[in-house]
């Protein structure tokens, strides 16, 4: 898959902090608090609510005649996590809801829904599996950070499903197996939008010669069936993957190869080179990563296929370890589509949260989230901001 999925819920999800591998965001979502060393089952109810403005809530495009139009609002987040610890597994699901009720355009008043499934699991000394499930539904197009949509105030759905192995063939030898599907669909009945799914699988075998170096070769096909099956594709990556652990806490991987691009219906073939960098570092109190990835995607917008570059980077401040905590994410897209119809995309997200811990079922945080995209044409210049102030009450509760 090289569709990506982040979900920010205010200051709770930390989950659209991690920016990961290709759809591999969407699968390592975590709940409010790690796992805890104690074995068994964890439930932990809450609510956020607080008040907010938003600089543009219709999403629309900068004018020279007109401005955005912007609105205070406030919002009401219950949420609910499950939590369970063992040995040899974890497993987190949880529901958050968010609720926003604007004060001079009530029309515009809207609600999120979110689910999400994560299960790890040590089979043998050898081999550990890893599913998930993530499902949001959301009233605008920017809130799902995806390949070539354009950002619009219509309601989108976003499922994605994906499972991992990984074995440890020989003493050296490891092989890599992960699978995902992942399905958009647009609410509206008068969008142009098309929608569709797609299917995934890459398989890397890597060999570790030393404790530090791994070297090896990696697959990746994807299955793309848009717009009710009118429009098909395949895409190919096969290359090469370097792994190197820098220190204790720093983790580096590199890969690249050749990209391959079948779109059956407008009988395009293309290829090209494709590149995949992260860096992560990993200390007590905080990780900080980076990815950059180039590759041809499809546009779940309009049915195309898209050269695209796309750079990403976090901070996340685990929020059992630190009193005063910072959670910081940015993404950035570029879309060059093939079909020379569709326009160029430029996108970009930051999310900012500052947060103090009063007790340990109480937390106040400022919020900051910025979208812009640009299609680089007058008038093409889409630019919001949602900032403000907001109270998080929370307490696991052990299940015995």
């Amino acid at each position: 898959m090289k569709f990506y999925a982040t979900h920010t819920v205010g200051g709770l999800v930390l989950g659209a902090l991690l920016c990961t591998p290709p759809m591999v965001a969407a699968q390592q979502q975590t709940g409010e608090f790690q796992p805890s060393a104690v074995a068994g089952w964890t439930f932990t109810p809450g609510v956020v609510f607080g008040a907010m403005h938003d600089t543009n809530v219709t999403l629309l495009a900068k004018q020279p005649t007109q401005s955005p139009i912007g609105d205070s609002l406030f919002e009401f987040h219950p949420f609910g996590e499950l939590d369970y610890y063992s040995a040899r597994g974890t497993m987190n699901a949880g529901y958050r809801g968010q609720f926003r009720r604007y004060i001079d355009l009530d029309a515009l008043n809207s609600a999120d829904q979110r689910a999400f499934f994560t299960w790890r699991y040590r089979l043998s000394r050898r081999v550990n599996v890893f599913a998930s499930e993530n499902f949001s539904a959301t009233p605008t197009t920017d809130q799902l950070v995806l390949y070539g949509v354009p950002f619009q105030r219509r309601g989108s759905r976003y499922n994605a499903i994906a499972g991992t192995v990984d074995a440890r063939l020989t003493r050296a030898l490891d092989l890599s197996v992960h699978y995902d599907n992942t399905w958009v669909d647009f609410a509206d009945s008068e969008t142009p939008f098309s929608g569709g799914y797609v299917n995934g699988v890459r398989t890397s075998l890597t060999n570790r010669f030393t404790d530090r170096v791994a070297f090896g070769g990696e697959y990746e096909a994807r299955w793309a069936n848009l717009n009710g099956g009118l429009r098909q594709q395949l895409f190919q990556d096969v290359g090469a993957v370097f792994r190197y652990r820098i220190a204790e806490d720093t983790s580096f991987e590199a890969a690249g190869g050749l990209a391959l691009l079948n779109d059956r219906d407008r009988d395009l073939s293309r290829s090209g080179p494709y590149v995949r960098v992260e860096m992560v570092h990993r200390t007590q109190r905080a990780t900080f990563g980076g990815e950059f990835n180039r590759s041809y995607v499809p546009s779940v917008a309009f049915g195309g296929t898209n050269q695209n570059e796309s750079l990403r980077g976090y901070i996340l401040m685990p929020l059992n370890r630190n009193r005063l905590y910072v959670q910081e994410s940015g993404t950035w897209h570029r879309i060059d589509p093939f079909d020379p119809t569709e326009l160029p995309l430029q996108s970009a997200w930051l999310t900012t949260v500052v947060g103090y811990r009063v007790q340990r079922w109480f937390r106040l945080e400022g919020y900051h989230a910025l979208t812009r995209q640009d299609t680089h044409q007058a008038g093409g210049l889409i630019h919001r901001q949602v900032f403000g102030v907001q109270f998080v009450v929370s307490e696991p509760v052990r299940i015995h």
